[in-house]
């Protein structure tokens, strides 16, 4: 049976749903070329929202069943990029344990010296290192590590299967928002801590505070409530934010 183990995950499960049904639709039904991308595109805003929910399935899991969570991983691999345990090495226990430590945090923002990269410089080698980062954290966390490449194999079927029926649209529809989301959950790293005071966990984080912004993010503008308590379920963030909000210094929470 699938049940939830918390009913606002609904809303992720919906909407991971219909972003996985318009990309088959695009794939199997939609034969020009152009009309596809357009349809990509168009889709895109949403499909970048598939981020919030591959982190908060790797902070708390959806369904109460291993073969359910591990089935909506490989799901969400197909949107985000992320195949499961990735994000539970990479983040859980790489950026979470060490953001506090830029110098070997798993998403590194400054350079040896001591200077804050460039948001392109940045960008180049955490996306060079996600690989070698999350290997490094494995190689400390070996049994989490096998599940990810056992696993892997088998969240690469689908994809390899829509390569073979159609190489360009899998790449149009399936490979480059996957790379580009991929891409996308390394910037968001840059913008929540570049250039912080990483001496106390309430000046480590930006936070976005919009009620629409947390509303189509599922809460993720919530940053420092998160890092304070990261297993907490994302419909709280919200609660907790405002238990911790004046203690947050005020030019990190932007309201609009």
């Amino acid at each position: 049976m699938m049940k939830l183990r918390h009913p606002s995950d609904g809303w992720a499960l919906a909407l991971v749903a219909s972003v996985l049904a318009v990309q088959l639709w695009l794939f199997f039904r939609v034969e020009s070329l152009l009309w596809t991308t357009a349809g990509v595109a168009a889709l895109f805003p949403f499909q970048s929202v598939t981020i919030a929910c591959v982190h908060y399935q790797h902070h708390r899991a959806v369904f109460g069943s291993g073969l359910l969570n591990r089935l909506y991983e490989m799901v969400l691999f197909l949107e985000t990029g992320l195949p499961p345990y990735l994000l539970t090495l990479h983040h859980n226990l790489g950026h979470h344990r060490e953001y506090l430590r830029p110098a070997t945090d798993t998403l590194r923002w400054r350079h040896p010296s001591g200077e804050p990269m460039t948001l392109a410089t940045y960008l180049w080698l955490n996306l060079r290192d996600l690989v070698p980062n999350t290997i490094a954290v494995g190689r400390q966390h070996p049994t989490v590590l096998a599940k990810l490449q056992w696993l892997l194999v088998p969240a690469l079927l689908p994809l390899i299967a829509l390569l073979a029926i159609d190489p360009r649209k899998a790449l149009l529809v399936f490979v480059l928002p996957m790379f580009v989301n991929v891409l996308n959950t390394i910037r968001i790293g840059y913008q929540q801590h570049a250039g912080l005071d990483t001496s106390d966990q309430l000046t480590a984080s930006r936070n976005q505070g919009g009620r629409l912004y947390n509303l189509l993010t599922f809460n993720s503008g919530y940053h420092t409530a998160h890092h304070l308590k990261p297993g907490l379920h994302w419909s709280e963030l919200a609660r907790f934010h405002g238990e911790i909000r004046d203690r947050i210094p005020p030019g990190l929470v932007n309201h609009g």
